[in-house]
């Protein structure tokens, strides 16, 4: 996709967002992984309002925050949308989806100046940058959330955002699982070691809960890279092929900008050429990328078929 300038907004390009990374180096505490109750879902779509906007754009402090104007009167709107929902989903909190009906909050889009819809703007740091109007398809739309993933992990940014939970036959938000209050308090803290504890404590209970697993994992993968640089650890990787902590760092800092297909190789090529407690290490924390972004995603079902060649 090429580049345009910050004033401009294309049809379906992106906008060049190196600008945002100043920005997004200024982050609060990131936002940890967030559960999910029996008979529930997640999802890290909301619906903006009046009420709600500002509160959802004060989250691009932790995560990018992508604002989604349209109307269900547009040709392909609603195609669209479904689209940008799904993906983001899958995404699993790499940035939150706000969507917002011009027609159910005509001052909010007023106050913003929207004209034209669909529209898309990616908000990171409290920086606002226009992305697409007009509708975009999936692929486009994948290219954009990369193009907004990478430029908020060069600016340090690694929170992720949380989600809501619905009711699965409903879609009734039901709110935060209560037995995680406590440990996602302690990674808004940052104390993520100690968030850890508390997810240790929530699995000695109930050790196959996936999503217990997941923010554990998330909450670890957080306090590695907390006050880290990740440009300084994607350069120390690429200078030291054969440092196991290295590689296994760098992976860290390509899942959370979104690259996840390019952590898990990096990792399997550590386990392809490596030995006894090195190997079994990079295979313990692939395992845990893996459990952290979802046993259903693409990228993880070709990444374990990889991992059973290299170690078979």
């Amino acid at each position: 996709m090429d580049d345009m300038s910050s004033d401009s907004i294309h049809r379906h390009d992106a906008v060049d967002l190196s600008g945002l990374a100043a920005a997004a180096g200024s982050s609060d505490s990131p936002a940890g992984p967030a559960p999910t109750g029996s008979g529930t879902t997640r999802t890290w779509v909301i619906e903006g309002t009046e009420e709600n906007f500002n509160s959802l754009l004060q989250k691009s402090v932790q995560h990018p925050v992508l604002v989604e104007f349209t109307t269900p009167k547009a040709h392909g709107a609603q195609q669209m949308s479904q689209v940008l929902s799904r993906v983001t989903d899958e995404a699993a909190g790499k940035w939150l989806l706000v969507h917002v009906d011009i027609d159910a909050q005509p001052q909010l889009a007023k106050s913003l100046g929207v004209q034209a819809v669909p529209m898309l703007v990616a908000v990171i740091g409290g920086q606002l940058a226009p992305l697409a109007q007009g509708t975009i398809d999936e692929q486009q739309f994948r290219q954009i959330t990369d193009q907004v993933t990478q430029a908020a992990t060069a600016g340090g940014m690694v929170g992720r955002a949380e989600p809501v939970t619905v009711q699965a036959s409903s879609e009734e938000a039901v709110g935060p699982d209560p037995r995680t209050v406590e440990a996602e308090k302690l990674m808004d803290a940052k104390r993520f070691d100690d968030a850890v504890a508390a997810y240790d404590a929530l699995l000695a209970k109930e050790p196959n809960d996936p999503v217990l697993i997941a923010g554990r994992n998330g909450a670890a993968l957080l306090g590695r890279l907390d006050d880290k640089d990740p440009a300084a650890l994607l350069t120390a990787a690429q200078q030291n092929p054969h440092d196991v902590e290295a590689q296994l760092a760098a992976a860290d800092v390509e899942l959370m900008g979104g690259r996840t297909a390019d952590a898990f190789n990096r990792i399997i090529q550590v386990v392809r050429t490596t030995h006894d407690e090195e190997r079994e290490a990079a295979r313990t924390r692939l395992l845990e990328l893996f459990a952290m972004v979802g046993q259903s995603d693409p990228d993880v079902a070709a990444a374990r078929r990889s991992l059973a060649a290299a170690l078979f």
